[in-house]
């Protein structure tokens, strides 16, 4: 009785701390890409009259940047609460063709960056097939994503087997991140890194965490032994326990 008060207690505790992310977002986060549009847009209608020239074509350029990184954010949020409301497909999903799936998803990016992609035989499980893709999806692309610069990404898939379920760990040679962010990278549009350096919004590990913990497993960063970073995640053999 015990240890089902403090699973729920430990729920609704993770709910309110999703809630409390999702608050600071919609007042913090996505205010700033609105003020730019707001802003730069007042700009361009005080000089409607006038003949466009290079300060106006900035603005709207500047306009136009902060509406594409608005809508990436509201699509990470969306894909974010889906995970929420709409009902798992638990199946035998065997990781083989998933990975194999994502490596094609990814073909373009890989060759563009000279990416090498190793992982060993992948075993079954029971699972989401469309969220066991979306998970390897996340993590292989942040791999490739936070490359080093002068260093072609080098990706590796491990796995230990354990005796209810798999330990999966996916490495990569990469810039790494510092120890004192490995729980802030989980959460949703935290981001380490200005879009000039590294684009993006912020959302990959949050949703391959949701993943992870909706199939009953947990998820942790590591230091990898090349330096750069290690996702160490579980996954259940026979799926997460029914609620």
């Amino acid at each position: 009785m015990q240890d089902a008060q403090e699973v729920t207690t430990r729920a609704v505790s993770n709910a309110e701390d999703e809630f409390r992310d999702f608050a600071y977002i919609v007042s913090h986060d996505l205010s700033g890409p609105v003020r730019s549009i707001v802003g730069f847009s007042q700009l361009l209608t005080e000089t409607i009259d006038k003949l466009p020239n290079e300060e106006d074509r900035l603005h709207l350029e500047l306009v136009l940047e902060s509406g594409h990184k608005l809508n990436e954010m509201i699509q990470g949020l969306l894909v974010f609460s889906r995970l929420n409301t709409v009902p798992r497909n638990p199946e035998t999903v065997d990781l083989e063709i998933t990975l194999a799936r994502v490596h094609m998803e990814l073909q373009s990016l890989i060759d563009m960056t000279k990416t090498q992609l190793t992982y060993p035989r992948m075993p079954e499980v029971v699972a989401d097939a469309g969220r066991m893709f979306s998970l390897f999806y996340f993590i292989i692309e942040n791999s490739i994503k936070f490359r080093r610069r002068d260093t072609a990404p080098d990706i590796r898939v491990f796995i230990d087997e354990r005796a209810t379920e798999w330990e999966f760990c996916i490495t990569d040679n990469g810039i790494g991140i510092d120890p004192m962010f490995y729980d802030d990278v989980f959460r949703p549009l935290r981001k380490l890194h200005t879009d000039e350096a590294y684009p993006g919004v912020g959302m990959g590990l949050t949703l391959a965490r949701k993943i992870v913990i909706q199939h009953g497993g947990d998820i942790h960063i590591e230091a990898s032994p090349s330096g750069g970073t290690a996702v160490v995640f579980t996954l259940s053999k026979t799926g997460p326990a029914k609620s």
